[in-house]
């Protein structure tokens, strides 16, 4: 099962664009809301949400 990176996610919630940051738990399987794993949550702050995710991914890759 090969985890994908984590991205900022969009979702319109009353007319306003919010962001949460996800990653794909398996990328052999549709995309899905039972196949995301998600960080955090919800902001309207699109830059802090990218922030979030650019971390998240430099964390995995010293990981390995």
């Amino acid at each position: 099962m090969a985890k994908g990176k984590w991205k900022v996610l969009s979702q319109p919630i009353n007319g306003i664009k919010f962001y949460i940051v996800g990653r794909q738990l398996d990328e052999s399987k549709p995309l899905h809301s039972g196949n995301v794993e998600y960080h955090g949550g919800y902001t309207d702050i699109k830059e802090k949400a990218q922030a979030d995710a650019d971390y998240l991914n430099k964390a995995e890759e010293n990981k390995a």
